[in-house]
């Protein structure tokens, strides 16, 4: 077992273990008061405005709450309607040699990072990767002329100026124990959710979830499967089919941060699952992804871009749309729309 997956057991009260970090209480207490301060620091000196809107899309747990989909959604959506968004990141897992980072087809993730390679990929929008997202942000908007910007993750990074922020909640693991990190999930306390412009629920949160979050929770998201992929031989283009391997038994690979959300998803589609779980952001090898001869191999897209380099026939992504109700694309149309009548 990792030490990922010794603490998510005991991070979620379904385990009945959440108790059994009580002896690190005295480390949550000093991790809720650095975030206590970083938060008072950015209020009093809050950074400079830019000149387009930012959009941070984030969470207030580790791990994965479905932020990334829905990042990839907005980007689809405001170039239907004829914006030209931008997404920057931090690019975890990436080490590129300079910063500000421009992920193209040809990248490697292992300079962009796995979520803004995915996310180039499935959106064909302009993705800049940079630990100061601010530079990123003005990157994008300097040499493409974006005008929006959409940030995936970086809830908790003060120093990057945002005009709306909305906040992704699992709605089945909701917000773990409650408590602070090292002793549960949360990044800054629940109180955090009061401050935030938007409250997405992935998927139809239970009484515990709704109870956690004080009845801020406005609005519901599904993710859905939409399309199958397939590396092309040139290894930096994807093939969209539109259909995947026959259902039956399959070895599902997700090193994602709730691997049981894409496995449930695999066995809603049919598939007869062999669970094969790594941490997130894991960094794969050919040898670990060789299990028993042509049982089809299907993954996340954001494991695929990890393995093109060495792709097999047998291999699938599995790509999944966020779907909001109209009142999710109302608010953010309402947010643009008075952005910049406030700039006139």
């Amino acid at each position: 077992m990792s030490l990922e997956d010794w603490f998510n057991k005991r991070w979620y009260p379904e385990t009945g273990e959440g108790r059994s970090l009580s002896l690190l209480t005295p480390l949550e207490l000093l991790y809720g008061g650095v975030s206590k301060r970083r938060r008072a620091m950015s209020s009093r000196t809050p950074p400079e405005p830019l000149s387009v809107p930012v959009i941070v899309v984030g969470n207030i747990t580790v791990g994965g709450a479905g932020k990334t989909p829905l990042v990839a959604e907005l980007a689809r959506w405001l170039k239907e309607r004829g914006c030209n968004p931008g997404i920057i990141s931090r690019g975890y897992g990436g080490r590129a040699e300079k910063y500000p980072y421009q992920v193209t087809a040809q990248s490697h993730p292992l300079e962009s990072g796995d979520e803004p390679l995915m996310l180039h990929l499935i959106t064909g929008v302009p993705v800049m990767v940079s630990p100061k997202r601010t530079e990123a942000a003005q990157a994008l908007i300097d040499y493409h002329q974006c005008d929006v910007i959409l940030s995936d993750d970086g809830l908790q990074h003060y120093s990057l100026w945002r005009s709306f922020e909305i906040c992704v909640v699992d709605g089945h693991r909701g917000l773990g124990n409650g408590h602070m990190l090292p002793r549960g999930p949360l990044r800054e306390p629940v109180m955090r959710l009061q401050s935030v412009d938007m409250l997405v629920s992935n998927g139809e949160p239970d009484a515990r979830v709704k109870d956690q979050c004080g009845g801020l929770l406005q609005l519901q998201m599904t993710l859905e499967p939409s399309c199958w992929h397939q590396f092309n031989l040139d290894q930096t283009s994807t093939l969209h089919l539109p259909s995947g391997p026959r259902p039956g038994p399959c070895h599902g690979v997700a090193a994602i941060g709730n691997p049981q959300r894409f496995f449930r998803s695999l066995s809603e589609l049919g598939f007869e699952v062999t669970e094969q779980p790594f941490d997130d952001h894991h960094q794969f090898s050919p040898q670990e992804l060789h299990f028993d001869g042509e049982t089809p191999v299907i993954m996340t897209m954001k494991d695929a871009v990890k393995c093109r380099d060495f792709w097999e026939s047998h291999w699938w992504a599995l790509q999944v749309q966020a779907k909001l109700p109209d009142l999710f694309y109302q608010k953010v149309h309402k947010h643009l729309q008075q952005f910049y009548e406030n700039e006139k």
